[in-house]
């Protein structure tokens, strides 16, 4: 999906260039605000990326976290069998968060690309006289903006359903804890 916004993001800045090479006209002003917009509608979607981005990482980084815990708390009662599989699980969570993170940096690099070409764009609308549609300045309110109603609504619903499942995890384990120290009393 990201690669289909890049791409969408390429055609713009490309159609921009090569219309502010003709000369301004009712068609070719709508096609560059048109494709002001589709930039602005790619970095919209670009932020809304990092942000699940840094969301996921954050949610790596917290399990990875629950599971060193549950580590600690088998090695207390002697449960090496449980303690050696919440390592695992810690460093499997401790890996896409770092996978994540990474992703968190290029996509910021991306970002700040595309809004040097956004900058650009604007410039070279208002040079020729065509007032910019959408926000002003390269990190204007445009890019501020909320989420999309629906993506919000999918991004609650991610939420709900990843705390669910870590407290449902965290349920089975202090039980099978709570069942360990039953057996070695």
């Amino acid at each position: 999906m990201f690669d289909d916004w890049k791409q969408a993001w390429r055609e713009a800045v490309a159609n921009f260039q090569r219309e502010l090479e003709d000369e301004p006209g009712d068609a070719t002003t709508r096609a560059m605000r048109r494709d002001e917009r589709t930039a602005s509608d790619s970095l919209r979607r670009l932020d809304a990326e990092l942000a699940a981005a840094r969301r996921n990482a954050e949610a790596e980084r917290s399990e990875e976290a629950v599971c060193r815990r549950r580590e600690g708390l088998a090695e207390k009662v002697g449960d090496a069998e449980t303690a050696r599989i919440a390592a695992e699980y810690a460093e499997r969570h401790a890996e896409r968060a770092v996978v994540l993170e990474r992703k968190v940096e290029v996509l910021e690099a991306e970002r700040l690309l595309l809004l040097g070409d956004l900058d650009r764009m604007r410039t070279a609308l208002e040079e020729r006289g065509i007032e910019p549609r959408v926000g002003s300045g390269s990190a204007g309110p445009a890019f501020d903006a909320a989420p999309a109603p629906d993506l919000r609504e999918r991004e609650r619903e991610e939420q709900g359903f990843r705390r669910m499942e870590r407290e449902a995890r965290e349920r089975a384990a202090e039980e099978r804890l709570e069942e360990l120290k039953r057996k070695l009393r």
